[in-house]
């Protein structure tokens, strides 16, 4: 049985169906795992904000684009001009036309969404000509990318003939309409890609975060790589021959690194948090599997604990103009939540006072810092020395 419809086996085999089918699936499948654990982190840490909706929406996009590329396998994606079925054309191009704008649109929301981000990042500082120059950023590339998005809807007059070629009429020029929109899609990505670094270089935060930071903002450049190679692909389509799985391939991939590469910020820091917690309790379990609970013949070893608390309010105050704190970043990921951390310094402390307990909690936003006192008790002197 062949995949293709109104094949032969052999043209069938010849059809690069399989491969634009395993890389939509797996693709999605990956982006929607990813995008997945971004939402549950920051439902859970804050509520879903404004970026987190643009990533679902375009999360939504990227899967309903690779749908329609497998779609496009059953009527000819994957086969050379002259290899597709006759019987497919009319509905192969309504397919093809379907997706078109769902791509166009789409790629902008994880653009979108990421700039919103940038502004939470540094919400509450000084830097307002960087926001100034965030929104900016937004408002250009959603007019822009909805401006390539209305051109391929109506690129052909009358606009039924987009998606029924043997009908009367014209259409855009394909080479210089497609160049147009790939140096639209290239340039938006080096915006994104680009614009937060100025501001990382002055975070207060040691060489190898900030070097980190860095990095994976700028794997948003990989996208780009999907654009250009995307733009290169128009020429074997133009003047090769015809086969259009290359152009497709790159789109799918460029959409789902695009929605993934948009939630590792947010990622990133569970999972350092996650092995610091981790290395943590390994150093822990050591130290007490090798602490001696006594000291010495003839002494006893009592635990007195003591609480005390440092209010770091002024910390809110004390930004700098053209710096921020990696608090700030950690509350733009949604890493923290806003009333309570789970962190060992912001529990409960229980202080024990003769045969009463006393139970000390502490208020929101302040660091409780816990110093623990050995009494030690020497039957042979009769004193008692604390240290």
């Amino acid at each position: 049985m062949v995949w293709v419809a109104n094949a032969t086996a052999e043209v069938d085999a010849i059809s690069q169906w399989r491969t634009i089918v395993a890389v939509c699936v797996i693709l999605s499948f990956l982006a929607s795992v990813i995008v997945g654990m971004r939402l549950w982190i920051r439902a859970r840490a804050r509520g879903m904000a404004a970026d987190d909706w643009m990533a679902t929406l375009s999360l939504v996009f990227a899967i309903a684009y690779s749908v329609i590329c497998i779609i496009q396998t059953k009527y000819g994606l994957g086969l050379p001009l002259a290899l597709r079925p006759k019987a497919n054309s009319v509905i192969f191009t309504r397919v093809n036309y379907s997706g078109r704008p769902i791509y166009q649109i789409g790629i902008s929301f994880f653009k979108i969404a990421l700039l919103i981000s940038y502004l939470r990042l540094f919400e509450g500082t000084n830097q307002r000509m960087y926001r100034r120059v965030v929104w900016g950023a937004i408002i250009l590339i959603f007019l822009s990318h909805l401006g390539c998005t209305f051109a391929l809807v109506f690129a052909c007059t009358p606009v039924q003939k987009s998606w029924n070629p043997g009908m009367d009429g014209k259409c855009l020029a394909p080479g210089p309409s497609f160049t147009g929109y790939a140096v639209v899609t290239i340039v938006s990505d080096i915006i994104v890609a680009l614009i937060p670094i100025p501001v990382l270089l002055k975070l207060n935060v040691s060489r190898s975060k900030k070097i980190g930071l860095i990095v994976i903002f700028l794997l948003g450049l990989f996208t780009t790589v999907g654009s250009v190679m995307r733009y290169l692909s128009i020429d074997q389509i133009q003047n090769g021959d015809g086969n259009s799985t290359n152009l497709v391939l790159w789109g799918v991939i460029e959409f789902n690194v695009g929605n993934m590469v948009s939630s590792l910020p947010f990622l990133a820091p569970v999972f350092l948090r996650k092995a610091k917690e981790y290395r943590s309790k390994k150093s822990r379990g050591y130290g007490s599997s090798g602490r001696s609970h006594g000291h010495g013949k003839g002494s006893q070893g009592y635990k007195l604990s003591s609480v005390s608390k440092s209010n770091d309010a002024h910390l809110n105050s004390s930004r700098t103009k053209g710096t921020t704190t990696a608090s700030a970043y950690a509350t733009a990921t949604g890493v923290e939540s806003d009333k309570h951390s789970h962190s060992g310094s912001e529990e409960d402390i229980l202080a024990t006072r003769g045969s009463q307990d006393y139970i000390i909690q502490q208020p929101d936003n302040v660091i409780m810092k816990s110093v623990s006192y050995s009494v030690r008790v020497d039957h042979e002197r009769g004193d008692r020395s604390y240290a």
